[in-house]
């Protein structure tokens, strides 16, 4: 029983303890994190609302890129028929 009372004996008790401890603690938190994922997944989480905001500001800009074109072609028009 001598080798209780040696402190690498307890050293090594205690990095092995501390190993087992981590791999269980990571093992958990990556289930968890893996099972949050995937309930939003299924549920689309903000992921809908987040799409159908950038595709309102995407209409929104591609009106506005429209509406910018139809001028430059108007004034395109405008300097081509300019005679010289």
């Amino acid at each position: 029983m001598e080798i209780f009372y040696s402190l690498w004996f307890w050293l090594g008790i205690v990095a092995v303890v501390g190993i087992i401890a981590g791999v269980i603690t990571n093992a958990v938190n990556k289930k968890a994190e893996t099972a949050k994922h995937s309930a939003e997944m299924h549920a689309g989480g903000d992921y809908r609302s987040i799409v159908e905001q950038s595709l309102e500001a995407h209409r929104a800009l591609v009106a506005r890129l429209d509406s910018i074109e139809s001028r430059l072609t108007a004034i395109e028009k405008t300097l081509t028929d300019i005679p010289q």
